[in-house]
């Protein structure tokens, strides 16, 4: 999620090369992926296919979201099984030995038991509203805080809603349909899932989003270490990944994040992204980690996905555990910031978005 707020200027124009999916459904002329998933058809008995063959059926149609062009009808009747449902399925099946991130924790969370997310079956929101603080080409955005998280960045905002998975109200089909449709009418270009992590809440959100009769894109607000099955499902569910690219080695994930295997995980993602979905890719600059996390990142991100949009946040405000860190109980000095930003300016990035 977003570690901070503040004003955006785009250094660049041309957004749509990297955001063209996502801004062609605010502009209305495409359907949000996960609505469309809605309306492509599964056989009746898709519950009672094997694993390996409801996979097989899953991704066949998910390919077929990228090879057919979006028209503006459904292409069955509502209330058939379709690969929303079949989505719904997988994720089910998983959570009975819970893989969705690289933890593999294996906790079978449909019967209450939970892992380092310290979540079960239910989703809950501890914080929601209509926003203006994010990226120009998101705001007003309908933002969904939700409780749970498989990091434990020192430096957290949210981290209350991490700790304490009891937080707030339960997300539901009905609450979350009544709401998104007054929020639309206050002008939500779509509805932003943040956490927390919410990749780690897919079944309450999947099943959630079959309540749904507004078709606003979702934005997926994520730190994207999660694994292949993870990004399947997501396939064909998200519009927009707003994803954090947080540390810029191994050993800086480990001492800040308490993960291991970071960087590989989450640049792998970060391509699969791009292809399936609009992108935006986050790097909320620390205090003492220039070399060491920035110029590696931006770095890769400059060599790899060059027509990314890439939002530069120098807007780092020291939380939760960041006290027990000498550089991370700092703000960035002005010598940090100008450095960030000839950093980024030396890469010859194209998209680029800088938050102070």
């Amino acid at each position: 999620m977003s570690e901070g707020s503040g004003s955006f200027r785009p250094e660049r124009r041309g957004e749509k090369v990297s955001l063209g999916h996502y801004l062609a459904v605010v502009g209305g002329k495409q359907l949000p992926f996960w609505w469309r998933s809605k309306f492509l058809a599964v056989p009746d008995d898709f519950s009672l296919l094997p694993t390996e063959q409801l996979w097989q059926t899953h991704d066949e149609l998910t390919k077929s979201l990228h090879t057919k062009r979006s028209g503006n009808e459904p292409t069955q009747q509502a209330g058939k099984s379709s690969l929303l449902d079949s989505k719904v399925e997988l994720t089910r099946r998983i959570y009975r030995s819970c893989t969705l991130c690289p933890l593999m924790c294996r906790t079978d969370r449909l019967n209450g038991e939970t892992g380092r997310c310290g979540l079960k079956a239910d989703a809950r929101v501890f914080r929601e509203g209509l926003l203006v603080s994010e990226e120009p080409f998101i705001v007003p955005t309908y933002e969904l805080f939700l409780t749970g998280c498989n990091m434990r960045c020192k430096f957290c905002q949210a981290w209350e809603g991490v700790v304490r998975t009891d937080l707030g109200f339960k997300l539901t089909g009905s609450k979350l349909a009544s709401t998104v449709e007054r929020k639309s009418k206050r002008g939500a270009l779509n509805i932003h899932f943040v956490g927390g992590e919410p990749t780690v809440n897919l079944l309450a959100v999947l099943v959630s989003l079959k309540s749904l009769k507004v078709p606003l894109p979702i934005v997926w607000n994520t730190n994207l270490f999660v694994t292949d099955e993870a990004m399947k499902l997501l396939d064909g569910v998200v519009d927009l990944f707003v994803a954090d690219f947080k540390f810029g080695n191994d050993e800086c994930a480990w001492e800040i994040g308490g993960v291991e295997s970071y960087v590989a995980t989450v640049q792998s993602n970060l391509l699969k992204a791009s292809r399936i979905a609009s992108l935006v890719i986050r790097h909320l600059v620390m205090p003492g980690h220039i070399e060491c996390c920035l110029v590696p990142v931006v770095s890769w991100v400059a060599q790899t996905l060059p027509k990314v949009t890439f939002h530069l946040m120098l807007n780092y405000v020291p939380d939760w555990r960041a006290w027990s860190d000498k550089a991370l109980s700092q703000r960035l000095s002005e010598s940090e910031r100008q450095m960030a930003k000839a950093i980024v300016k030396s890469t010859g990035l194209k998209r680029v978005l800088i938050s102070e």
